[in-house]
């Protein structure tokens, strides 16, 4: 997962499309509901209401939010904005701004004239249905393009491209768009010799933002009219992962990590619709190759690992105008922001990982090599978890908890850190880690799932904002919001998900 990309205003863009000047995000403090898992949903205010919400339900486990979906496009997105709405509203607020921010406002425009034209009815009528959900919820300030705009983060970068330019006076500069290449998310999958039955392994961590990951921690298990019931991890009000977590009931498994958004395509298909038309309709790796690059807009570049229960699986390295694709029913693929096919590292040339042992996402990359020669022939769940657990460093050859490991811990010093990982002086790291096989996803969409680092070590926000005390300073009183939700929140063990 990469929320970096983002849309940048300049203060003409703002004045021509909003039909003023650019208005700045209120600069008071403000105080923000405490966010409670499992979330406090009200009873049903009429009998239609109730109607619509038949089939669902919501509860915790482990940190997690679990989501139950069942019925038509609008009533799934009825029940998920009801059941959803807080974590639905601290989502919209993380992804595209505070209420009333210009950035808000223009990623609302780019939602409502480029990118709702490609997003097919039935998920628009779920879109719809999201909104009405919170609405009834008591949400009723969240609008059908916030909620749009919210699930369609990764690709408002490439859509605002066709804002239309302005020659106001007023502008030295218009709406800009900036991706920045981040370190983020560990994933493997594994098949055949490499596993202890032959069937498909697969496992991820998110690595994002502490203080931007609270609302993140939902579990959805959908049984739609069409198509196979399938799982996903999101935050509220969401189609689709974004954590890009996806089991389905024939058996499919899909996860990635993110490579840097080199061309777009803003004629193309939403990753966003893509990613979520493979979990519900694909039932094999080549179906899900074909969803994905089919369309393909250029946003939100992927290392997709895919896998399915006739025992294949493949690295889809999916860059803006190209692809490298590996399938095998023997073997091991490991994930870590690494491109290391050869036409998507030739697209993304001088801003692709070199090949230098320090560097975060090239120290990972080695250390899958070194886990899937370790644990080959033996990788069930268990061993998963061992291997999205694992806070080894490569370059310093010991374990300690860093940016160089699977389950990135940045908060902690990072012995040699090159300037091109600077991005590690944030607080950003592993999210959470999750685990599946084959058989579980047919026996129920099952995983194993840890809320904070899966390696057991706790964020403390407390001393981190002890330790850097100008961070609260230069990210807002939302921010803090959210880094001490997630300090509080997470459980950094693993316990079992499960659909039935």
């Amino acid at each position: 997962m990469n929320r970096a990309t983002r849309l940048l205003l300049g203060a003409g863009m703002a004045f021509a499309l909003l039909g003023g000047p650019a208005s700045a995000a209120p600069s008071a403090a403000a105080a923000f509901a405490p966010y409670l898992v499992p979330p406090q949903v009200p009873s049903p205010a009429s009998a239609a209401v109730a109607a619509l919400l038949k089939g669902s339900s919501v509860a915790a486990s482990n940190g997690w939010i679990v989501v139950h979906l069942q019925g038509s496009p609008h009533q799934i997105g009825f029940q998920n904005g009801y059941l959803t709405a807080q974590s639905a509203d601290y989502g919209i607020r993380v992804d595209v701004g505070a209420p009333g921010s210009d950035y808000r406002r223009v990623s609302d425009e780019v939602a409502q004239h480029y990118i709702w034209p490609r997003v097919p009815a039935e998920y628009q009528q779920e879109l719809r249905g999201i909104a009405a959900g919170m609405h009834a919820a008591g949400y009723r300030h969240d609008t059908l393009w916030d909620v749009v705009s919210a699930n369609a983060w990764a690709d408002e970068a490439c859509y605002a491209k066709l804002l239309p330019k302005t020659n106001s006076a007023l502008t030295a500069e218009r709406t800009t768009l900036v991706s920045r290449k981040r370190g983020g998310c560990s994933a493997f999958i594994a098949t055949g010799d490499a596993t202890t039955d032959g069937k498909p392994v697969m496992g991820h961590d998110t690595w994002d933002y502490y203080d931007g990951c609270f609302c993140y921690n939902v579990m959805f298990y959908v049984h739609p009219t069409k198509g196979y019931a399938f799982s996903y991890q999101s935050c509220g009000g969401q189609i689709w992962s974004g954590e890009d977590w996806y089991e389905n009931s024939a058996g499919l498994l899909l996860t990635e990590t993110t490579l840097a958004d080199t061309k777009y395509t803003p004629t193309g298909i939403p990753v966003f619709v893509r990613a979520r038309k493979a979990a519900q309709y694909d039932s094999t790796v080549a179906q899900a190759v074909h969803t994905l690059t089919h369309g393909n807009n250029g946003a939100y570049s992927n290392e997709w690992l895919i896998g399915d229960a006739t025992g294949t699986i493949a690295s889809l390295q999916l860059g803006g105008k190209v692809y490298d694709l590996n399938e095998t029913r023997n073997g091991f693929f490991g994930s870590s922001n690494f491109d290391w096919g050869p036409k998507t590292r030739a697209e993304e040339g001088k801003i692709a990982d070199p090949y230098k042992p320090a560097v975060v996402d090239y120290a990972r990359y080695i250390r899958w090599g070194q886990l899937k020669d370790k644990y080959y022939g033996r990788i069930d769940a268990n061993v998963g978890m061992t291997m999205e657990s694992d806070t080894y460093d490569t370059y310093l050859g010991k374990k300690l908890p860093d940016a160089r490991d699977l389950c990135g811990e940045p908060e902690h010093a990072t012995p040699g850190l090159l300037s091109w990982d600077s991005w590690v002086l944030a607080p950003e790291g592993a999210t959470d880690g999750k685990v599946t096989t084959e058989s579980m996803a047919l026996q129920g969409l099952s995983s194993w799932a840890c809320w904070g680092h899966a390696s057991g070590d706790h964020f403390h926000a407390a001393a981190y904002l002890a330790a850097h005390p100008r961070w609260a300073a230069n990210n807002g009183a939302f921010s803090v919001f959210g880094l001490k939700t997630f300090s509080a929140q997470s459980r950094d063990h693993w316990g079992l998900l499960s659909g039935n």
